[in-house]
């Protein structure tokens, strides 16, 4: 199947994004509406966010001069509380209120509903504008408020509330304007005679007059005697003294009630008044009181005609049900239930609508009602809702002409408003008007006024949908300076920061997809981090900051292909969809951006249920949004990638038609100056290319490439999607030629992947991956510019595991990225003939992760000399990044969000410091001399590692396997190896490691499968039968072979003489080399396969014949040619030794003959230059580690295939890590003797990175190490250690200028001596064969 192109999605393009974030709302100053990002950002405003188009408004409150005002707190009160008991005062009020209730049972309730009923009655027979109208709405108001008394249901004040507005217009208008009048002591003047009330009225007079007369007077006065008696005993401020005022208050006005004795009235108006200034202003129970208090003012009116008392309830009333409005929208904010919110906007519109016209407080009522509105319409989508906020804000705008004070706070809740119809209308008249309501409210709000931080916020919220919409690039770059100074005006505790963060981090996020700065997207993610930190659950913006958390986060897996950021915003819009069931407007985006995150899942795994849900949710997102809804082309765009994918996976013709077709619907339905238009545009040509590559149609393949053409040419050069875009069209050209193999199609693709490798502002990887495709086409086709595409992929490995990650990443990144990369570059370089370029690619292909390492640790004396300031800075650079590599940046669902802001934090800091390493090494690159300096060598310096002998490296790549031999003058001979291929030799590896598996039982059977590998191998090298002389039967079968064979000494033979005849025998005759009994040294670079195999073991083992490697030279192996560079001066040191003998690991197999290894040890080393550690903890040895010379560990080993830097010599108290070991400074290192299972076990998953505690002892600064390339048997410790260290340490073998020193270089030497004593004991292969040497 042809590779497949790179979907671009919103996220790519910066511009399909939608973003949302909470909906401020602002009393003095509005909240702007933030921008969406056309699929996937939430953004905000203060008041206004915008989700995909959404806009969420957060109410701010700041203080007035209104009249409104709430009285100030004195103390506090329990609800319905009646104190401690035994308390005199509380059973005075409790005898009181038993006896009141007594009084309310004696009236009926079913009277003054008559009586309410007779008075609509009445009043529905007088339509306007009847003289006696404004008399009947008086007496219906009143029967109204005294039901209320009774019932203390608030519905009556509801409705008595807008009938005594009537009334105060109506008579205002009559006597106050007429005749200034402000107080009416008889019915209005009328040329109608009184006599002409209905009966209806004065019938019900007559019910209400006998339900006030029901009370009985004695027991009124009764209550009202212990009410008093009471409040003596509760002086103020006690906490029950508002009680006990109301108590007697609603006594006394029952008995004015019963009584018509207005002296009780004024007295109970004063009590409540006394009453509400004593309670907490936001209580329950204060509520109660404002209502009796509006209760007895509006009875006052009733009786005195006294217009004062009148617009005193009237306003009472009106301030009453404000405050209960906006406390159940801060009790939406907090629950997030709608319920809440609809009642804050019924209780605005009643408390609106109870101000008088020329109210100063009515314009701030009425910005409330529409902030409400506009969070409502948030919420449930309903645009009525958003038309009336519009409207209204329109009017109050006009009512605030300059100079108007909150003439800056109109302008910017209108232009919220208006950005938020925008992203639902997509109408640039409304996105014009809304930036310029924003510019004057901005210049009306200089620094530093209190509210600039708002009118900041509005107008970045406006520019950067003007970006989105329009491509200017001003517009995004003058939004995130007035974001960051939006943000910068408001401390960490402001209630509104949250709108700052999140239109800040959008801003960021869109900015990173034009310039590609990942430090960009980074502070974008940690910013919207810390908007989900405030808005815990169940704070309504929730879903809008986790929404946008996860859009971030599916960003930057875009970026680096941290699989932990996908994982997360997966989890993060699962959340998000709990949150938001439908008919949520904002559901849509969710569905789509799973859809989008399982379609990727998809093309990893190739699950199909993984694409079925996929598909389900892009159709039911699909489903929720309105057909001209200004997102919808990004939701057919993501629908037709995943039927794309699909396609690409299962070849059905019908998914890729499909896929073209919404592509094709998602295009005509934008602009063609929309700047995310080159999306879907990109797309469309991707599932050309591949219905091309099914059918073969040419005119599929030519709108393709023009498609692919018209895309590149919306941006200007640089621009990081020209990385994905020619990516694109080089695969779909590089397709073209492998269909009709015209040579200008090839050409064409070379020149797309070329560009693609040179955008700079695109993401390392994904210009790694048009490298690697480069050079695979350029190689295949035997294009001349193969060696140069592989050579620009080697380039970017230490860029992809940069020094700024820990080191699990790194090595993570150079196991998933790698894929034999400079095995293959070798390979192509020696058919070309370049056998020089191939040894320089190889080298700076493999062990990127060591090479990294040892940078850090490079000298840097010559630049000393001529830079020192430089000098001093790279090293101080290399120290800081050295350190920040070993921290653990794993991550766990335990994590909290503040631990993950603070581990990320971290990463940024390193990811900068590494951009500051890489800043500083090309500025000492520019100075004379410097060019190569820390690059990696070229053939002439790797030469010089072969001056004490040759340097063999074998490649095994899928196109070949060779050899190639290093001298001190350069590559002398290259030597393919035309029976072993790449197949063969992992089946080698297969055999050996069943071998090992059976630890060396003589006679453990050959399983099936191993017995056909050894078939499938003799079929491809038929002459190995004779040279092993190997007994094996004619044809398969399930049974046993013959015994011979059957045992893992034959696999053994079997392996080691197939390496002899394909690999070591021509090596040994291209040298000319004899045998010998001092042989010369000779060291093996194995790559691939190779590294998994005992080259140094080799040879042909009969009984009647032995010829072997060993007969010719002795072996070394080293995992880079650099490693073998750099002199070994003596030591000015005295010598010390460090042995770590562990006999019994607790839970290992006990290892007795480690304590005679020790004693064998002793024999050979004097005991004041050894530090003899017998159950030493890891902190011993740790401690000893720098100041030895030579150190031997006799313990068990042990391998970790998950995670290399894992591995570890298993001590008394723990494991000693490869990650520990690589932390300690040991400049006094020279040879280190693991004497311990595993310690040169390399993983397939990392043969190019030589993954184990031998290599890791070498790379850190060992000279030399021997080590185990399986588990060893115990015996064979003590015996092998002798006799290396006799012959090591022997008289001849040592340095006498300054005290003890053994000559190290000889390692090589005595282990072979060793090894060759051990074989000669006629021990089992798996004994003898695992003893290696590493190095020098």
């Amino acid at each position: 199947m042809a590779e497949v192109p790179t979907q671009l999605t919103s996220d790519d393009l910066g511009g399909t994004d939608v973003t949302e974030q909470p909906l401020g709302r602002n009393t003095s100053s509005p909240t702007p509406a933030t921008l969406p990002q056309e699929s996937t950002d939430e953004i905000s405003t203060q008041p206004v966010t915008v989700h995909n188009g959404e806009l969420l408004v957060v109410k701010q409150h700041t203080s007035t001069n209104s009249t409104l005002q709430n009285p100030p707190v004195h103390v506090t009160e329990r609800d319905a509380a009646t104190g401690e008991d035994g308390d005199e005062s509380s059973q005075l009020y409790d005898f009181a209120l038993s006896l009141f209730e007594e009084c309310k049972n004696a009236a009926l309730l079913s009277d003054i509903d008559t009586a309410i009923y007779l008075f609509r009655e009445a009043f529905d027979q007088l339509s306007a504008p009847h003289p006696l109208r404004s008399r009947s709405l008086k007496d219906l108001a009143g029967a109204l408020v005294t039901r209320f008394y009774l019932s203390r249901e608030p519905e009556d004040l509801d409705q008595a509330s807008p009938l005594y507005v009537e009334i105060e217009r109506t008579w205002n208008d009559v006597f106050v304007e007429a005749k200034g009048q402000t107080q009416l002591d008889n019915d209005p003047p009328t040329e109608y005679d009184s006599r002409l009330t209905s009966e209806l009225s004065d019938l019900a007079k007559s019910i209400l007059t006998n339900f006030n007369q029901a009370p009985q007077l004695s027991n009124l006065d009764t209550v009202a005697m212990l009410h008093r008696e009471a409040l003596l005993l509760r002086h103020s401020p006690h906490q029950q003294r508002p009680l006990s005022l109301r108590g007697l208050a609603t006594t006394l006005y029952t008995r004015f009630r019963r009584t018509d004795d207005r002296r009780n009235l004024n007295e109970a108006i004063s009590l409540l008044r006394e009453a509400a200034q004593a309670s907490f202003e936001s209580s329950a129970y204060r509520m109660d009181i404002l209502d009796d208090l509006f209760a007895a003012l509006a009875t006052r009116f009733d009786k005195t005609g006294q217009l004062v008392d009148l617009r005193n309830a009237i306003e009472q009333r009106a301030y009453q049900t404000l405050s209960f409005a906006e406390s159940r929208f801060k009790q939406f904010l907090r629950s997030g239930q709608i319920t809440d919110l609809e009642a804050s906007v019924s209780s605005y519109r009643k408390g609106y609508a109870l101000l008088p016209v020329h109210h100063p407080n009515r314009l701030h009522a009425f910005d409330e009602l529409a902030m409400a509105l506009m969070k409502r319409f948030e919420q449930l989508g309903q645009r009525q809702d958003l038309d009336e906020a519009i409207l209204m804000l329109r009017e109050a705008l006009e009512q605030r002409p300059v100079p108007h004070p909150d003439r800056p706070g109109s302008l910017t809740r209108l232009g919220d408003g208006l950005l938020i119809k925008f992203q639902h209308s997509n109408k640039l008249d409304d996105l014009d008007e809304a930036t310029l309501f924003d510019r004057e409210a901005l210049q009306l709000r200089p620094a530093p006024h209190p509210n600039r931080s708002k009118a900041l916020q509005s107008l970045g919220s406006a520019l950067i949908l003007r970006y989105k919409r329009l491509g200017q690039r001003e517009d995004l770059t003058e939004a995130i300076s007035l974001n960051r100074e939006a943000l910068g005006l408001r401390s960490m505790t402001h209630f509104d920061r949250l709108i700052r963060l999140g239109n800040l981090a959008i801003s960021l996020k869109i900015k990173f997809g034009q310039e590609g700065r990942l430090e960009d997207l980074d502070e974008a993610v940690l910013l919207h981090r810390e908007a989900v930190v405030l808005t815990p659950a169940p704070h309504p913006d929730r879903s809008l900051t986790l929404f946008n958390l996860a859009d971030a986060l599916h960003v930057r897996f875009a970026q680096s292909r941290r699989w932990a950021d996908l994982d997360e915003a997966m989890l993060l819009h699962r959340e998000v969809l709990e949150l938001r069931p439908a008919p949520h407007p904002g559901r849509f985006k969710s569905l789509d951006n799973l859809g989008v995150i399982l379609r990727i899942l998809f093309q990893t795994s190739g699950q199909r249920e993984d694409i079925a849900l996929s598909l389900s949710l892009h159709r039911e997102a699909l489903e929720l949004q309105p057909a001209t809804h200004p997102l919808r082309p990004f939701c057919l765009q993501d629908l037709a990638v995943a039927l794309w994918a699909r396609f690409e996976k299962f070849g059905l013709q019908e998914d890729i038609d499909d896929s073209i077709s919404v592509h094709r619907n998602a295009l005509q339905l934008l602009p063609t100056s929309h700047p995310s238009r080159s999306s879907s545009l990109n797309n469309l040509a991707s599932a050309l290319g591949s219905r091309f590559n099914l059918t073969g149609q040419r005119h599929d393949l030519d709108a393709a490439i023009n498609t692919y053409n018209e895309c590149l040419s919306a941006f200007g050069s640089g621009h990081p999607l020209t990385c994905g875009i020619s990516y694109n069209l080089g695969i779909t050209l590089a397709d073209a030629y492998s269909h009709t193999r015209e040579a200008e199609y090839l050409d064409k693709a070379i020149a797309a992947f070329q560009v693609s490798v040179a955008c700079e502002s695109a993401p390392i990887s994904r210009r790694y991956t048009a490298a690697r495709t480069w050079a695979t086409h350029a190689d295949n086709s035997h294009h001349e510019s193969a060696l140069d595409a592989y050579h620009a992929a080697i380039e970017f490995l230490p860029r992809l595991a940069t020094l700024g990650l820990d080191l699990q990443s790194r090595q993570r990144i150079l196991v998933s990225w790698r894929d034999g990369l400079a095995r293959d570059a070798a390979a192509c370089a020696l058919r070309f003939g370049r056998p020089d370029r191939a040894v320089e690619l190889l080298e700076g292909g493999r062990t990127v992760f060591w090479a990294q390492a040892l940078q850090l640790h490079k000298p840097t004396m010559d630049l000393r000399d001529t830079a020192p300031e430089l000098e001093e800075q790279l090293r101080r650079i290399s120290i800081a990044l050295e350190q920040g590599s070993f921290r653990d940046a794993s991550t766990s669902p335990s994590h909290t969000m503040q631990k993950v802001m603070s581990m990320e934090q971290e990463t940024s800091h390193f990811r900068r410091l590494n951009d500051k390493w890489l800043a500083t090494l090309e500025q000492v690159r520019r100075l004379s001399g410097f060019q190569d300096f820390l690059r990696p060598s070229r053939l002439s310096t790797l030469q010089c590692a072969a001056n004490n002998g040759p340097i063999v490296i074998l490649n095994a790549s899928q196109t070949g396997c060779n050899a190639l031999i290093l001298t001190s003058t350069g590559v002398q001979h290259t030597i393919p190896f035309p029976d072993l291929n790449f197949t063969l030799l992992t089946k080698l590896v297969k055999l050996l490691r069943y071998a090992i598996g059976y630890g060396g039982s003589r006679d453990a059977p050959l399983l099936e499968s191993n017995r056909e590998l050894v078939e499938d191998i003799l079929q491809q090298m038929p002459f190995i039968s004779d040279t092993l002389q190997l007994r094996l039967p004619s044809e398969r079968h399930l049974g046993r072979i013959s015994t011979t064979s059957s045992q893992p000494d034959e696999v053994f033979r079997f392996v080691l003489g197939v390496l002899w005849v394909s690999v070591s025998k021509p090596i040994i005759g291209m040298l000319e080399l004899k045998k010998s009994d001092m042989p010369p040294n000779l060291w093996w670079c194995p790559t691939g396969p190779f590294s998994f195999l005992p080259i140094h073991a080799a040879g042909i083992y009969l009984t009647e014949m032995t010829e072997t490697i060993s007969d010719y030279v002795v072996s070394s192996y080293t995992p880079t040619i650099s490693s073998l560079l750099g002199d070994t001066p003596p030591s000015t040191t005295s010598f010390n030794m460090m042995v770590v003998i562990q006999p019994d690991t607790p839970g290992q197999k006990s290892l007795p003959y480690t304590l005679d290894e020790l004693r064998k040890i002793e024999a050979h080393v004097p005991n004041n230059h050894m530090i003899k550690l017998v159950h030493g903890s890891v902190n011993e040895v740790i401690s000893h580690l720098p100041t030895a010379s030579v150190i031997h560990f006799a313990c068990h080993g042990q391998q970790n295939r998950r995670n290399p830097l894992e591995c570890a010599l298993l001590l008394q108290d723990g494991p000693l890590k490869v990650s520990q070991i690589m932390q300690q400074p040991m400049s006094n290192a020279s040879l280190a003797f693991l004497s311990a299972c595993e310690t040169a076990m390399g993983d397939e998953n990392f043969p190019d990175e030589v993954f184990h505690l031998g290599a890791t002892l070498l790379f850190t600064g060992f000279r030399g190490v021997v080590a185990t390339m399986w588990s060893i048997a115990d015996p064979d410790g003590p015996n092998v250690a002798d006799t290396f260290y006799a012959e090591l340490f022997k008289p001849d073998g040592s340095t006498k200028t300054d005290g003890f020193h053994p000559d190290t270089t000889q390692a090589a030497r005595a282990l072979h001596i060793a090894v060759t004593k051990l074989r000669s004991e006629n021990v089992s292969f798996i004994r003898w064969v695992p003893f290696i040497h590493i190095g020098r």
